[in-house]
């Protein structure tokens, strides 16, 4: 690579910064049970993305997401819905961030939103950020004038909105808004290589999950800590509460079972600010406030959970992204062209 090279993949990370209105062109993932105000609020005083995850929050709970995580931060920071899953809370969750935002955010779609919220959202001076699995979601994502676009790879945890690996997404995109690469993404090298490959920034989630401010269990946390991409895997065991898509997660005795195993009560936790059981199988991830058989949760995981080898601060890994990153360009601008 070349210095010309070189400094043509700072003006790409530039380009997805300036997009999400923020210094570095790294988000955070929503998710839910694990990302909440304290973590959207650390990232985004990082200068890159925080995200706070509304899920299935009612009304009344998503506004009180989005303010908690304003009066932690003065930073933009992205508000995360799930379409398929947050049904008819989904108007609900739109009107609390129309209502409650004290400055214009980044709405954070899983999926495709519908074209009626998109253009209330960007009537208002906020930002429509899209997560897709498709290139033809893709497309239908710069339709609704989406600012930036997540081409999301099967390496990537969580629930799969397609079933192409990232490199292929990104080889055959050509729309016109910015994209961020999802999956594997787990350091500031792995990024500049993405931005050679086509891509602005990135989209981590599993990153995140390790952090002192995220919500997720403990033992949750450190299993990431262990565990290898070999240890994950791509399964449909976990789809009650959210049927119909496959997942990235660490293995378990559920995953690894010849035969799905009875849906019985494994667990307790707090959804939505009610404590409900948890049976194996359920969609819901192990946070701070489960209970039981926690190792039997869905653990969200992907690929890059091998770059993962401790619980830090969620400055810490927005730093060490910072600073890889800079240093894989420093690096590329003195190596002479072939």
């Amino acid at each position: 690579m070349s210095a010309a090279e070189s400094e043509a993949l700072r003006a790409a990370a530039e380009r997805g910064a300036r997009a999400l209105g923020v210094g570095f062109p790294l988000i955070q993932a929503g998710m839910g049970g694990v990302a909440g105000p304290a973590l959207a609020a650390a990232v985004s005083d990082s200068g890159a993305l925080g995200t706070v995850a509304l899920y299935k929050s009612d009304g009344e709970q998503a506004a009180a997401l989005v303010t908690d995580t304003a009066a932690r931060t003065r930073a933009v920071f992205g508000v995360n819905v799930i379409p398929e899953v947050a049904g008819r809370f989904l108007a609900e969750q739109i009107a609390a961030l129309l209502d409650t935002a004290d400055r214009p955010l980044v709405l954070n779609s899983y999926g495709l939103p519908p074209a009626d919220t998109t253009g209330r959202v960007l009537a208002a001076g906020h930002r429509l950020l899209v997560q897709v699995g498709t290139l033809a979601d893709a497309a239908a994502a710069a339709d609704l004038g989406a600012h930036a676009v997540v081409l999301q790879g099967v390496e990537a945890g969580g629930h799969h909105l397609g079933g192409l690996r990232l490199r292929e997404l990104l080889a055959g995109y050509g729309q016109a808004p910015p994209v961020f690469a999802a999956g594997a993404v787990g350091n500031g090298a792995e990024l500049a290589e993405l931005l050679a490959a086509g891509a602005s920034g990135a989209l981590c989630g599993t990153a995140f999950v390790a952090t002192d401010e995220s919500a997720a269990h403990p033992r949750y946390k450190q299993a990431l800590v262990r565990s290898t991409a070999e240890e994950t895997v791509v399964t449909d065991r976990y789809a009650i509460g959210w049927p119909g898509r496959p997942h990235r997660v660490l293995r378990s005795e559920v995953t690894d079972a010849p035969e799905p195993l009875p849906a019985t009560m494994i667990a307790w936790t707090t959804v939505t600010g009610r404590r409900r059981p948890v049976p194996r199988g359920s969609a819901a991830a192990p946070t701070i406030e489960s209970e039981g058989l926690v190792d039997q949760m869905a653990r969200y995981a992907g690929l890059g959970c091998t770059a993962v080898r401790s619980v830090r601060p969620a400055a810490a890994v927005v730093a060490r992204f910072r600073a890889e990153f800079a240093a894989a360009l420093a690096d590329a601008a003195h190596v002479p062209a072939r």
